[in-house]
């Protein structure tokens, strides 16, 4: 799920490279990783680990320009102000749309990934699960209500317990590794590679980040660089290292509800999987009850700017809209045993169109031939990611035709009030 709603903020010039770093990877790493590759495997099986390598790579250009955007022309705004730089009011509007009106989608999902956690150590059905994951999205949205919000330490806490929990999940599936687990390798066909791809690119969303941290760097020009580097290392050997121990550890057992407690029970023994589930649902309060924050807030800025009606901009509106649409979610989730994947992939579409005109805007913000040439590989990458994503680009067309309504009211309405 992308941090653009929800990473961690320093104050003004305070970061330097350790922090900076930890920042980074606080807007990266999230609570996907507790079901992505499960995901993932269940769409492609071994062959899924093609789709894991190729989005590590893809991040390389699209982190590195997002870098290079904060380096030079740091904006807390981030995404949206470049976009409105270089092609004005409507395609900002429509990254706002895109943002603010898919986000909630993805709280019941994520919720679903830790209810999945608690009822298999409780070996509960289905239901539990559901029903775990509607308690989850209640008691966030509940404390978004009431006014709870998580500090940028507790953030950074909680992405540091995610990390620590994957390299102890790979550390400990290194000691039941067997490569005769990658055969058959293609399982589903080769064909199955690019929905695998697009299942998994919200473990993805955060490299946008240093677009607007680029602002609270002391020294951005000398540590940008060096940060966004071993962000891309960090992330990109931890998940993949996660994915292929999941594939040869666990085989097909990867595309169950619970892969990640089945690692850490070989290095915790039978207490792994209860401290697993108990460990999803903690980390998925927190992060959720951040992102939920953070997208009531978008809604609010969307409302006060005209980017979307007033109506949005008034008291806790944006937060009732929110509710609604997680709410909605939870519905969708209750209709059958796929659904969850439909929800990811509707994140996941929204998420890839608003790269795509982050990096478009890059292209024509950033001064130098080597840099404009980072941002063209970088939106060749997510051009080809997006075609991954299939008739689930729908959604953010529909509501990229929405913005277009409402921008073009909002010209009449100018018009006759000038």
């Amino acid at each position: 799920m992308s941090a653009d709603t929800a990473a961690p903020t320093a104050a003004a010039g305070t970061l330097g490279r350790v922090r900076g770093l930890a920042y980074y990877l606080g807007a990266v790493l999230g609570t996907g990783v507790i079901a992505l590759p499960a995901l993932s495997y269940r769409a492609a099986g071994p062959a899924s680990l093609l789709a894991w390598a190729g989005l590590v790579l893809a991040s390389v250009p699209i982190a590195w320009t997002f870098a290079s955007l904060g380096r030079r022309l740091p904006d807390a705004g981030g995404v949206s102000t470049y976009v409105r730089r270089a092609f004005g009011d409507y395609w900002a509007t429509a990254s706002g749309w895109w943002f603010y009106l898919t986000i909630p989608f993805g709280i019941p999902a994520s919720a679903l990934f830790a209810g999945q956690y608690a009822a298999h150590a409780l070996g509960a059905p289905r239901w539990a699960a559901l029903a775990a994951a509607g308690g989850i999205t209640a008691a966030v949205l509940g404390a978004v209500w009431v006014g709870v919000r998580t500090s940028s330490t507790l953030q950074l806490v909680l992405a540091g317990t995610i990390l620590a929990v994957m390299v102890l999940a790979v550390a400990a599936g290194l000691t039941r590794a067997d490569a005769s687990r990658l055969e058959p390798f293609a399982a589903h066909g080769w064909s199955a590679v690019a929905p695998s791809a697009a299942l998994i690119v919200w473990a993805f969303a955060g490299w946008e980040a240093m677009s607007y941290l680029g602002g609270q760097f002391r020294n951005p020009e000398r540590d940008l660089g060096v940060v966004t580097a071993l962000a891309l290392a960090l992330v990109g050997t931890l998940y993949l290292a996660l994915a292929a121990v999941s594939v040869l550890a666990l085989g097909d057992a990867a595309g169950g509800d619970a892969p990640l407690a089945a690692l850490l029970g070989y290095a915790l023994g039978p207490v792994g999987e209860a401290l697993t589930a108990a460990l999803a649902v903690v980390l998925t309060l927190g992060t959720l009850t951040s992102y939920a924050t953070g997208a009531a807030e978008l809604g609010r800025s969307l409302g006060q700017t005209g980017s979307l009606p007033g109506w949005f901009g008034w008291g806790r509106n944006a937060l009732v809209a929110v509710t609604a649409l997680s709410t909605a979610g939870l519905v969708v989730l209750g209709a059958g045993t796929d659904t969850t994947e439909v929800l990811v992939r509707l994140v996941t579409a929204a998420i890839v169109s608003v790269y795509v005109a982050g990096l478009a805007a890059a292209l024509r913000l950033l001064p130098g031939r080597g840099q404009r040439a980072v941002a063209a590989a970088g939106l060749a990458a997510v051009a080809a990611i997006a075609a991954t994503c299939g008739w689930y680009l729908a959604w953010p067309a529909a509501l990229g035709a929405g913005a277009a309504l409402w921008s073009a009211r909002r010209r009449r309405g100018a018009a006759r009030t000038g």
